[in-house]
């Protein structure tokens, strides 16, 4: 009587099959196995199989492993079988065949088969380890769909939106907004930088200078891993026209996405949306025009009023003309001290507009910053007595190059500043000190006023920005915003620390300018050239009238 397959079978892997150790490990293992031998006979399952596919393993054994493949893939898979035999080596193939699996009842699943290698005394079989991987296809296509579906909800948006990844900026996505803001398709995995380079795109600030890597938002929430809000940025187009941006950048924890590259799959994302304000500064040019034409028509009639208040207090005070009674003087005092008022405001809007529209133009001179904040502390406390105002320093002088006007107008700004936030007989304390390693001068204004909320520190230095506690107490909102434009057009920077209802601290830094003979880093410490100072834009009978009103309240 002839052998059946099954017997041969039987009988070339009997020794094996009566290993119990051998018999555990199959069983113990969490994936459906399947082990063939040279001749491409199932010799062995495990329980796993029978689950899977609904077979016994007697309807198994000595079958060929395509007996688990719908017929489609039998000839694909016998032929990589064979090949496979050649160089027998653990690789993966279910993936790269997009296999699925033929259940008994003629069902399909997809399935994921990795081949390893068994050789042993009986000769070479193969295990076949079969995953169903419905659930992971199913996931997969719900995540393909998503995606779908929310490319097409970020490229509803009207702003731009893009996800970047890693120390790189690599791009993970963006939006049909964001390509349109550029000009031209950023690719996905391309570095920002190369981004840019490869099509000549320059990134601006609002100041027409272009900005240096880390001054970009995207590398400015990658270093410090803090969010970027309300930040402005100039993009110059491929084909050099221009948009005006406002962006905000979040930071992403990286396991919320896929990673680009496995080195980077710790490094965080930073989401970026970036609105085109290009309406909103036609909008503020208009604003600007409208405000500057509004203050020159002011000017005329203002400079006529002063000068006839001032006409009248001065014939009354040499007796000539009709005398004025007290009520009267007292009238024109306080016309002259609103006209300063209105004076004051028309002159600062008019320098807004000229910052908004480039055409402030600076005299710079050589000029002894040390006689500059002495004078200028000296008539602030003239005009505010009730105050006690020190300057500290170890500068003797400080010959520094800048525009006396501009630079008095700062500090007459932050002393009023001081003056008007501070309680009567409040201490002001301002300091100069020169920084050699830095290569600049810092002056600091500290006053124990009323401080300044912090939520709204970060809005400070806009323009008609004004805290919430300070009700009652005049002002446009203008001064600090003029304070910013004007040190960072010397070069320098200012800041301030301030908590509210302890005072606060501004800080305005700049650069000190060394002799060309002199060795590097050396202060220009010499006698001031003469510079004849402008009239500071600062009442000091308004700050004198201010303070003795404050000091009747308190």
């Amino acid at each position: 009587m002839a052998q059946s397959p099954h017997d041969t079978i039987s009988t070339q892997v009997q020794a094996l099959l009566t290993r119990p150790e051998f018999q555990t490990l199959l069983e113990s293992i969490p994936d459906a196995l399947v082990i063939v031998d040279e001749q491409g006979h199932i010799v062995l399952v495990n329980h796993l199989i029978e689950d899977l596919f609904g077979y016994s393993r007697q309807e198994l054994l000595g079958k060929s492993p395509e007996y688990l493949l719908p017929e489609r893939f039998h000839t694909l898979h016998q032929h990589h079988r064979q090949r496979y035999l050649e160089s027998p080596v653990t690789q993966p193939i279910g993936i790269g065949l997009e296999l699925y699996g033929r259940r008994k009842d003629g069902g399909e699943f997809p399935v994921d088969i990795s081949l390893s290698p068994l050789r042993t005394q009986e000769g070479l079989f193969i295990i076949s380890t079969i995953r169903d991987i419905s659930e992971r296809r199913r996931l997969e296509q719900l995540a393909q769909a998503s995606g779908v579906l929310l490319q097409a909800m970020l490229d509803a948006l009207p702003s731009g939106v893009y996800l970047v990844q890693g120390k790189q900026a690599r791009l993970v996505f963006a939006n049909r907004a964001a390509c349109e803001v550029w000009g031209v398709d950023w690719q996905v995995g391309q570095p920002f930088e190369d981004f840019l380079q490869a099509h000549q795109i320059h990134v601006l600030g609002s100041d027409g200078h272009e900005l240096t890597r880390d001054d970009l938002a995207t590398f400015r929430a990658l270093r410090t891993g803090q969010p970027i809000s309300q930040y402005q940025e100039v993009v110059r187009r491929p084909d050099g026209t221009t948009v005006p941006l406002l962006f905000n950048a979040v930071v992403l924890p990286a396991h919320l996405f896929q990673p680009l590259q496995s080195a980077e799959s710790e490094a965080k994302g930073i989401l970026v949306v970036m609105h085109d304000i290009t309406s909103l500064k036609d909008s503020e040019q208009l604003k600007d025009e409208f405000i500057g034409m509004a203050a020159h028509e002011l000017r005329n009639p203002l400079t006529a009023l002063k000068g006839f208040v001032e006409t009248l207090l001065i014939q009354s005070q040499l007796g000539r003309g009709m005398p004025l009674t007290g009520w009267q003087q007292e009238t024109l005092g306080e016309i002259e001290i609103a006209t300063d008022r209105l004076v004051e405001l028309t002159e600062a809007l008019l320098d807004v507009t000229r910052i908004q529209a480039g055409r402030l133009i600076l005299s710079f001179a050589s000029y002894d910053l040390v006689s500059l904040v002495r004078k200028v502390v000296q008539r602030v406390q003239e005009a505010a007595p009730h105050h006690g105002i020190s300057l500290q320093t170890e500068l003797e002088s400080l010959v520094v190059s800048l525009d006396v006007f501009r630079i008095e107008q700062v500090l007459l700004n932050l002393l009023h500043n001081a003056v008007k936030y501070s309680p009567a007989r409040g201490s002001i304390t301002v300091t100069l000190e020169a920084d050699q390693d830095q290569n600049q001068v810092v002056m600091q204004v500290q006053d124990h006023g009323i401080g300044i909320p912090a939520e709204q520190q970060p809005l400070l230095f806009q323009r008609f920005a004004r805290a919430h506690n300070v009700q009652g107490i005049t002002g446009a909102g203008l001064g600090l915003y003029l304070c910013r434009e004007l040190v960072k057009r010397h070069g320098g920077r200012i800041w301030f620390e301030s908590v509210e209802g302890q005072g606060s601290t501004f800080f305005v830094a700049l650069p000190i300018a060394s002799d060309e003979d002199a060795a590097p880093g050396d202060l220009r410490m010499q006698q001031p050239e003469t510079n004849a100072s402008m009239d500071p834009p600062f009442s000091y009978k308004r700050a004198v009238r201010e303070s003795s009103m404050q000091m009747k309240t308190d």
